[in-house]
């Protein structure tokens, strides 16, 4: 009987340990989905946000503008903030500037659940009061932070 019992014991610990191992590996598994789902999120939130962030056209400047300042979250808010009242605003206004961002290519660099760097290349087209334009390439580094439940900018770097 105690050989059994024994038996029994062993076989009551072996279960254990497969259901804290199923456990162990349902946990990891659900980690790993929310962050693939944030990263996906917040690249998609990017491709959106950054257009809007760096297009203004002169006649809507003041709206162009404050539209562009709703895409961004956290200090990088009031550090874009700053930039478009003393550089961006006055030069487009002088200067009757419109430009157009528009995202060619996109792709996660880094992230998690709380933050998610991302790659973009941009074609910027810029037309200046007097009828001539530019059209120019350039690639950022976008840093994506959860702001309710959605991605904004936190942070913005020219490569």
């Amino acid at each position: 009987m105690s050989r059994l019992t024994g038996l029994t014991r062993v076989a009551a610990v072996l279960l254990v340990l497969a259901v804290v191992a199923a456990v162990v590996a349902g946990v990891g598994a659900h980690r790993a989905a929310a962050t693939a789902d944030a990263r996906s999120d917040a690249l998609a939130a990017a491709r959106k946000r950054v257009p809007e962030l760096l297009s203004y056209e002169n006649a809507t400047l003041d709206d162009d503008l404050r539209r562009a300042l709703a895409q961004t979250t956290g200090g990088f808010t009031a550090d874009y903030g700053k930039l478009l009242d003393d550089v961006v605003k006055p030069t487009a206004a002088a200067r009757r500037i419109s430009t157009s961002a528009s995202v060619s290519a996109a792709g996660v660099v880094s992230g998690g659940r709380e933050r998610v760097v991302v790659l973009l290349f941009l074609t910027q087209t810029t037309v200046g009061g007097q009828g001539g334009s530019s059209v120019s390439g350039s690639r950022v580094e976008v840093t994506m932070k959860p702001d309710g439940d959605d991605w904004k900018i936190a942070g913005l770097k020219p490569l």
